[in-house]
């Protein structure tokens, strides 16, 4: 993930440099006036975010906080517990916040939005080309980057992994929440090993949103100082063209048949005018 970002941030910092155009870049990224922009998450899609990462982050606070209590960064909550568990408590009802925001986003997708979300996330075959024609660019040997759609394998890589994570997280957190009922069922040496794995996923996890979702929508000299669709919704039709032209495209050639379709109702009498999709 290091390597990645990396190459990622030394190829735009010399893009930049180069061009000396950072600042128009940017106001021209993060403006959207010029051309207007276009709804790239709904509302329910920024809740369920919102809840999603605000738990996330109380999860992984809390509990490194219980395996590392002695350490300086944790040491108000400890003074503070005064012999109660509040890390305990506070850690479990994040995990309960966290799984509502996976039965939401559970029950979202089968909406007409949730359905195309699901289909545009599936991986195929063009993601293993943009992966290769991406490290050639990053590294200097290609021109161009490559043309994404909706969403980059670097999108879909990180929807599958929380997808994954949290599923991995929920099984072995439950059975060590209830450890007791759960050796009805299985041995000790599951509850340990359920231990081992609920802890390295959490450092995976957290080194996954630091290094890398962290990049992406904070860090990138494309977005910097943060990319704001998680709480407007939107993305400028400049943001959209650079980072996914494959889907900027096709919201134009979208747009256009939409216009032929207004003309020809137009001259229909009677016939209501189609809005349009940007904001």
């Amino acid at each position: 993930m290091v390597a990645h970002n990396g190459l990622d941030f030394l190829r735009k910092l010399r893009r930049t440099y180069r061009d000396w155009l950072a600042t128009e870049a940017t106001e021209a990224m993060h403006d959207i006036e010029p051309e207007g922009s276009v709804l790239r998450m709904s509302l329910a899609e920024r809740c369920q975010h919102s809840l999603l990462a605000s738990s996330f982050i109380v999860l992984v606070y809390t509990g490194f906080a219980l395996k590392f209590p002695d350490t300086w960064l944790f040491a108000w909550l400890v003074a503070l517990e005064q012999g109660s568990a509040i890390r305990g408590w506070v850690h479990r009802g994040a995990a309960v916040a966290m799984i509502l925001a996976c039965l939401w986003h559970l029950a979202y997708l089968p909406t007409r939005r949730g359905r195309a979300l699901i289909a545009d996330m599936l991986p195929r075959p063009e993601d293993a080309k943009e992966v290769w024609q991406n490290i050639g660019y990053l590294s200097g040997l290609r021109s161009d980057p490559p043309r994404f759609g909706r969403f980059s394998y670097i999108e879909k890589a990180e929807y599958w992994s929380l997808i994954w994570g949290s599923i991995v997280m929920a099984v072995t957190g439950f059975a060590l929440w209830f450890e007791t009922e759960a050796m009805r069922f299985v041995p000790l040496w599951m509850l340990d090993l359920a231990t081992m794995v609920h802890y390295y996923e959490a450092w995976l996890a957290t080194l996954a949103i630091v290094v890398w979702h962290f990049y992406m929508v904070i860090f990138n000299p494309d977005v910097y100082p943060m990319n704001w669709t998680w709480l407007s919704g939107k993305i400028s039709m400049a943001m959209l063209r650079h980072e996914h032209p494959r889907e900027y495209e096709r919201l134009c050639e979208q747009e256009d048949a939409g216009s032929d379709t207004d003309q020809a109702s137009a001259a229909t009498p009677g016939a209501e005018p189609r809005g349009s999709e940007r904001a």
